[in-house]
């Protein structure tokens, strides 16, 4: 049977490009009128504070890798620091990993999926909501979807994609470091011999391996000549690997399969479906299992070892599965309508042209329905333009814009602000620093028994004598009241708020009360 038979019109591949390109800029706005999570936002004012020369880790305090942390400076530098301008540069990503899956899907075979993937990735991404959308896991599997692209050029560009593709996974690295196992994966589908995947290649085996390998360690290299310069190399072992290791890194806050099961069957539940007929579909064009589906699987695993290695359960930490299920779906009615038109028998043809459908159906009610629900937030555009819609976390939006407008109007640049909670997006859109870098409750996890735990609370008492803070917000979560009325922690273990508290009972009056919490300001100097 011959190939053009079993492809699909070209009439309905451009008619996808078509759809792709027109459902685009609908898509944008729909992403930009979406708040900020609470980490995109710390981000966001770590971004910030980078470009007013207060370096991560040495200016601003957190455990992660730095690569989130630059594409956050990066996006704050092109766009200024307003909320919405993370989710434009991240918009901008995810469309390359989407022309990037369907380049991988064209160079495994697939005719069809390729334009499905390029129609449904960037719906599903936007709808997945703002704890998964922009965080952390799917922004570095988009790079690793880039990178297997690279795995599939043609052998004449053979070692110049292997390379490139170690950069991109020495990128996902510098974002999330559990993903350093996607590098060892690329590295062994090189090493074992050519007849087992049906991949074909110019170069010899150590070659091919050395690439990816020498492209990865070029992105590293990089970055600690970077830190070098910057002079926050220290702060970054400090933070990153000192802290995680003895303080972070504890009793998992979730449970870790019940994530994973809900996800999967509530969720996700017909892309799972979906994807999974995607995947024996493919497994049976293949006839078992080659270089492309094996690289789709070891993404799968790659995910999987990253959520349970952080042992959070966090559910953003398994939405890396988002764009393989996208994939594999894709798959699934590739084959599905490729096996209805080979189909011989009129019966057989009915049958798999119905299942096809189905599945057609499943996929436009499924993805339709996410859209035309976050639709509605496009009807914000007229007041408010692309400023996203805000008061999804800790802070009712009136109470957020009163209290910028209050640090703006009412204190200088050089005053400075204290936010202790997760409302960064305040001190961020008034354009204040900090007194000094502990700017997440993370902090509280230390106890005296940390290596750091001395020199770190010297610091921060310093940070407030030096650089006393002209505002103070304290979110609401964070404390509680005596029954002789006087503010406390809500923790026991909180050292920080506590000096904090301490602090602010001396020159400083409430200036706002609310469910946020309490905006102090100083009144003495």
């Amino acid at each position: 049977m011959s190939h053009s038979f079993l492809s699909p019109p070209l009439a309905v591949r451009r008619a996808l490009i078509l759809l792709w390109l027109i459902s685009a800029p609908v898509l944008c706005l729909i992403y930009l009128k979406i708040e900020p999570s609470p980490d995109q936002a710390q981000f966001d004012y770590m971004g910030w504070l980078a470009t007013q020369g207060y370096p991560f880790y040495a200016g601003s305090f957190d455990m992660n890798w730095p690569g989130a942390m630059l594409l956050h400076e990066t996006a704050v530098r092109l766009f200024g620091p307003v909320l919405w301008a993370w989710h434009l540069t991240d918009f901008l990503l995810m469309q390359l990993a989407t022309l990037a899956a369907a380049l991988f899907l064209w160079r495994s075979g697939f005719r069809l999926a390729p334009f499905v993937a390029l129609v449904l990735y960037p719906p599903v991404y936007v709808t997945a909501g703002g704890w998964m959308a922009g965080q952390r896991d799917i922004v570095a599997m988009g790079l690793l979807i880039i990178a297997c692209c690279a795995m599939l050029a043609p052998m004449r560009r053979e070692l110049p994609a292997m390379i490139l593709a170690g950069v991109l996974v020495g990128c996902a690295v510098l974002i999330r470091p559990t993903y350093l196992s996607v590098l060892a994966g690329l590295m062994i589908l090189e090493a074992v011999p050519r007849a087992w995947v049906a991949q074909p290649r110019r170069h010899g085996v150590l070659a091919r391996i050395a690439a990816p390998a020498a492209g990865f360690a070029l992105v590293i290299l990089a970055t600690v000549l970077w830190a070098l310069a910057v002079g926050n190399l220290d702060d970054w072992h400090q933070q990153s690997v000192q802290f995680t290791a003895q303080v972070y890194y504890d009793k998992p806050p979730m449970d870790l399969i019940q994530t994973i099961v809900v996800l999967f069957t509530r969720w996700w539940h017909w892309m799972t479906l979906c994807g999974g007929i995607g995947l024996a579909l493919w497994i049976l064009r293949d006839r078992g299992l080659r270089y492309p589906l094996l690289l789709v699987i070891g993404l799968g695993l790659a995910i999987l070892m990253s959520y349970f290695v952080q042992r959070k359960g966090f559910g953003y930490h398994i939405a890396g599965f988002l764009p393989l299920l996208v994939m594999l779906t894709a798959v699934a009615l590739d084959q599905g309508f490729a096996r209805m038109r080979g189909a011989r028998s009129p019966g057989v043809r009915k049958l798999i042209g119905a299942a096809a459908i189905a599945m057609t159906a499943l996929v436009v009610l499924g993805i339709g329905a996410k859209v035309a629900k976050d639709s509605r937030l496009l009807s914000d555009i007229r007041q408010n333009g692309i400023s996203p819609i805000i008061g999804s976390y800790d802070i009712p939006a009136a109470d957020q814009v009163k209290m910028v407008e209050i640090i703006r109007n009412e204190s200088t640049p050089e005053d400075r602000v204290l936010q202790y909670g997760t409302s960064y997006q305040v001190p961020y859109l008034a354009q204040r620093l900090p007194p000094h870098r502990f700017i997440t409750p993370a902090i509280e996890l230390m106890t005296p028994d940390f290596t750091l735990y001395a020199p770190w609370m010297a610091e921060i008492r310093a940070g407030l004598q030096e650089h006393p803070p002209k505002f103070v917000l304290i979110g609401a979560k964070a404390i509680t009241r005596t029954e002789a009325g006087i503010l406390a922690p809500a923790e026991a273990q909180a050292p920080v708020l506590t000096e904090l508290l301490s602090y602010v009972g001396n020159g400083y009056e409430m200036r706002m009360q609310g469910e946020f919490g309490i905006l102090f300001e100083r009144v003495s100097q």
